[in-house]
């Protein structure tokens, strides 16, 4: 690993990752992984602080990575570390903050040195995934997006319900997924996945259980109707638009995540405000990638529902290999690192 310039921060399934990480080496990088969820059982941070500075190091069980090397780092899709089982559960709760201030301050020390690239800072990215600050500064760049209420209060939901004529759909905040370190059981398939709460319209038997919102914060929408829909990709200040056939499919109508077979997808058209909104958002945020999704109304009325800040990208190019996302960013790595 003494060759490595290229830091990959991720989890063991991330297939984008291993798929970029071929494409790098190609082009004469040789990156190499590390994986948070492996401290403290089969990873080691060796942190030494002498004659005023630091010399860090993560063992793994790959070898040595020796972070006064690294030149790029690409913050993916990690996971929190994962203390011993033999360790009580008040003991447990310690050694994985414990870990993680450790961690966190490896990154902070990369992050302040300016000779290394970052795609992207995760504070910058923890900040950006927040749907409602999203809402707040796209609307101030000129994006629209719909009618929304946060809550926990079962009376507001029925009042939006019904101020939306009951063409209203929930949606998850944080994704719908729980992840391995989230849950102190063994998970399973089925520990993470309960159900996928994708987006679809909320019916009068859906409001029959509304009480339930008691239990924690929901974000509700009002239902917008679609002509299809948007996947744009950002990576710096280049643009890459996928357009999405979501309504010729009953599965896809709601969520184009929901669907048995690949849905049709071509090059799509953005306008230029709209792709200028989409920049200024990215770089008001200090990031450096971008995943927005839009709906296009049958007034061709761009609706912003989301930025994700790191979210998955090489799916667009399996579906339309004309946008060359993948070459954009070994691009972009092997040129700062």
């Amino acid at each position: 690993m003494g060759n490595a310039t290229i830091l990959i921060v991720t989890s063991r399934w991330d297939t984008t990752a291993y798929a970029a990480a071929e494409i790098l080496r190609r082009n004469g990088r040789e990156p190499v992984f590390f994986y948070p969820e492996d401290v403290p059982l089969t990873a080691r941070i060796d942190a030494v602080f002498r004659q005023g500075r630091w010399s860090n190091r993560l063992h793994t069980r790959d070898g040595v990575i020796d972070l006064d090397d690294i030149k790029a780092v690409w913050w993916r899709k990690p996971y929190v570390a994962r203390p011993s089982k033999e360790l009580t559960r008040v003991q447990l709760p310690y050694a994985k903050r414990e870990s993680e201030y450790a961690m966190r301050g490896l990154w902070d020390l990369l992050l302040d040195n300016p000779d290394v690239y970052w795609m992207s800072d995760p504070h910058n990215i923890r900040k950006a995934a927040n749907k409602m600050i999203q809402m707040t500064k796209g609307a101030a760049l000129g994006l629209t997006s719909p009618k929304t209420i946060i809550t926990n209060d079962p009376e507001d939901v029925r009042k939006f319900y019904d101020e939306c004529s009951g063409r209203m759909v929930f949606k998850s905040m944080t994704g719908p997924f729980l992840l391995p370190g989230e849950v102190e059981e063994e998970y399973t398939s089925e520990t993470f996945v309960p159900g996928m709460p994708l987006v679809r319209p909320f019916t009068d038997e859906d409001m029959k259980h509304v009480d339930s919102v008691r239990h924690c914060a929901c974000m509700f929408q009002e239902l917008v109707e679609k002509k299809h829909e948007l996947r744009v990709t950002l990576f710096e200040d280049q643009i890459f638009t996928c357009k999405i056939e979501s309504q010729k499919n009953d599965l896809t109508r709601h969520d184009w995540r929901r669907q048995d077979s690949l849905p049709h997808a071509t090059v799509g058209e953005l306008p230029d405000s709209v792709a200028k909104a989409c920049l200024a958002l990215v770089n008001d945020f200090g990031l450096r990638f971008g995943a927005f999704d839009f709906i296009v109304t049958p007034d061709d009325e761009h609706i912003f529902l989301e930025v994700n800040a790191n979210g998955q990208w090489l799916f667009v190019q399996e579906w339309v290999p004309e946008l060359r996302l993948m070459q954009a960013f070994v691009d972009i790595m092997v040129r700062n690192s």
